[in-house]
């Protein structure tokens, strides 16, 4: 059975090992630092005497390396992690367990999902949260990391009267993690040797899930990388509202707000351009085509329907740009069915309706369509 070296130093970086066993770029070592996928979090990458390590599997008591070609049996290899990414998910998962052990030590509430990937973190609670307790909880969790707070790994003797949190009914090989007055869990992963290494705990948002929560959170380099990334968003939006960064809020539900109004008064004029039009339309032929700027696809039914009203005739209202065209067309039922279905067949259409009206977008030139309504005209 594989030495499991991070059992023991989880910031092993580099190692030697003998490969007991490699086939099909499947090997295994008689110890190992890599951590296998599990409890929630993915596995460990890195090289093994330079070829590259996919992922790390623990299957039926052994733990076998993937790799992107086969190693030498018997060999002693010199191997070494991807440092950066192996205390990237150190950081986030230790960071977790704080913020497990402190929703559950307030609000009672277990970990009952654990997601950790190279670009996530996601926790869910079988219990509902308030963005007001999650902000004390995040307080709390950054508190922790602030006073630096221990971490230790151990396989306890005994675990009678051990009062340790677990999403498995464990009996035996439990692996505890304790941080210093804080909280005490089961768990196979590596982590931080204390809470100063986080560096910062940001929870991002939250939803409910099933009967309770899931969280989003973010810790360490990441925390760092999420803010960088907001920072560079305010900025521009800042640049481009011409506001300080601190009144970007307030000045986008301004604008959000002149916004509407705007739609409100082009929503006004847009109708009375639609009354002119019809007063002022002439029909001259059994289906009436007119191609109309700027208008979405109620202000063409509107339209559409005002001027069949007013002619009787098939009514057929554009707008867009050619090969993307919104559409209202707008008759007698019976006639507009049949005609509808030519129209559809001839051009790229998608759309329907009924009682006398039919819409949707056709993906052809203005020629195009209307060589199509001359020929069916």
């Amino acid at each position: 059975m594989t030495e499991k070296l991070y059992d023991v130093n989880s910031h092993l970086k580099e190692f030697s090992a003998t490969v007991l066993f490699c086939k099909d770029k499947k090997a295994v070592l008689d110890k190992t630092a890599f951590f296998p996928e599990g409890g929630g979090q993915t596995s460990d990458k890195g090289y093994i005497d330079g070829v590259k390590v996919l992922d790390v599997k623990e299957e039926n008591g052994e733990i076998y390396h993937y790799l992107e070609a086969d190693i030498e049996t018997g060999k002693t290899v010199d191997c070494k992690l991807d440092w950066e990414e192996r205390f990237d998910k150190m950081q986030n998962h230790s960071g977790e367990h704080i913020i497990s052990g402190i929703v559950h030590s307030l609000f009672g509430y277990d970990n009952v999902g654990f997601h950790l990937s190279d670009r996530e973190m996601t926790m869910d609670f079988n219990g509902m949260l308030t963005r007001e307790d999650l902000k004390r909880v995040e307080q709390l969790a950054n508190e922790i990391v602030w006073r630096g707070a221990k971490f230790n790994c151990y396989y306890p003797e005994n675990l009678e009267n051990l009062e340790y949190r677990s999403k498995l009914d464990l009996s035996e090989n439990v692996r505890i993690v304790e941080i210093e007055d804080c909280d005490m869990c089961a768990c196979c992963a590596p982590h931080v040797e204390n809470a100063g290494e986080i560096g910062i705990i940001k929870i991002l948002d939250f939803c409910k899930n099933k009967n309770g929560i899931r969280i989003w959170a973010v810790c360490g380099k990441r925390a760092l990388l999420d803010y960088n990334n907001r920072y560079q968003n305010d900025l521009k939006i800042s640049s481009l509202l011409c506001v300080p960064q601190t009144e970007i809020a307030k000045s986008v539900e301004k604008t959000l707000e002149n916004i509407e109004s705007l739609k409100y008064e082009i929503g006004g004029l847009k109708r009375r351009l639609i009354a002119e039009i019809t007063n002022s339309f002439v029909s001259e032929c059994k289906v009436s085509v007119l191609f109309q700027d700027g208008f979405d696809i109620k202000e063409l039914q509107l339209l559409s329907d005002a001027l069949h009203k007013k002619t009787g005739d098939m009514i057929a209202v554009f707008s867009g740009a050619d090969s993307e065209y919104s559409f209202a067309i707008c008759g007698e039922s019976e006639k507009l069915d049949g005609w509808f279905k030519d129209f559809k067949s001839k051009l790229n259409v998608r759309g329907g309706g009924r009682n006398g009206m039919v819409q949707g977008t056709v993906l052809n030139t203005k020629d195009e369509i209307l060589g199509v309504i001359n020929e069916l005209d």
